[in-house]
């Protein structure tokens, strides 16, 4: 009896291990044990408007006599359209544009592009009007353990973290509102910032305009004993098989 007890006791033990190490192992972006992280520190000048990067995707029309054909007249519905097209920005951080050539973009706001092109298109047109977006802006958002991650369009160049977060649905249920990572790529360099929006006085965090290829990860308060439950509830199965085969085992030979 007392060795029965014995070998329950270490088969709880190895299930409780093994369940606490499969929590542990659905995290992203831990902080490894033993190192004093120090996350890099939230500044005004991170809160600026949306800049071209490296791999964007920008979208272009260019329309004649500052776009007048298009507010003006619409009998026929079409507007002077000189040209249009979708250019991708290059790792050099150029992009060609017909007629204009290569042009350096990499780090531009989109009013800044707008402008360029309207100086460089006014060299065959007269007063060129030019509508631009970057179409392939978009954000990473993960939502803890056991959530899928979900990849937001940015339709707005001045979008904020509260509102990415709102898109996706929210902070979930056993989110950390207090622990928000946020990685997002500087220079070449890797930057992680740690956000807290957890109470009031913090807000003005969640009014931090994200860029394009952001990683935005909220963190999971874990609850050890439900986790626990579900996985052992998992592990119980196979193990009351063998359990049950072997005592009939025992008892067959006996």
């Amino acid at each position: 009896m007392r060795n029965s007890i014995l070998k329950y006791s270490i088969l709880l033990s190895l299930l409780l291990l093994i369940s606490s190490c499969a929590i542990q192992n659905s995290r992203i972006f831990k902080i490894p044990r033993g190192t004093e992280y120090t996350f890099d520190t939230l500044t005004p000048s991170l809160n600026k408007e949306y800049k071209i990067a490296v791999g964007d995707k920008i979208t272009f029309s260019v329309l004649t006599n500052n776009g007048e054909r298009l507010f003006f007249n619409q009998s026929s519905g079409v507007p002077n359209e000189f040209g249009k097209g979708e250019i991708v920005v290059n790792f050099d951080s150029t992009a060609y544009i017909p007629l204009i050539g290569n042009i350096h973009l990499v780090g531009l706001t989109t009013i800044e592009t707008e402008e360029i092109f309207k100086r460089e298109f006014s060299k065959f047109i007269n007063d060129p009007y030019v509508r631009l977006t970057v179409s392939n802006a978009r954000i990473v958002l993960f939502k803890g353990i056991g959530s899928s991650a979900s990849i937001i369009p940015l339709q707005n160049n001045k979008t904020t973290i509260l509102e990415v977060i709102a898109l996706a649905g929210g902070i979930p249920e056993r989110g950390d509102a207090r622990r928000i990572k946020l990685v997002r790529k500087e220079n070449g360099v890797r930057k992680i910032y740690l956000i807290d929006l957890s109470t009031i006085d913090k807000i003005e965090n969640g009014d931090m305009l994200v860029q394009s290829n952001d990683y935005i990860y909220i963190e999971t308060k874990i609850n050890y004993l439900q986790e626990f439950a579900k996985e052992f509830q998992q592990a119980l199965a196979p193990i009351s098989i063998i359990i049950s085969s072997i005592t009939l085992y025992q008892t067959y030979i006996k």
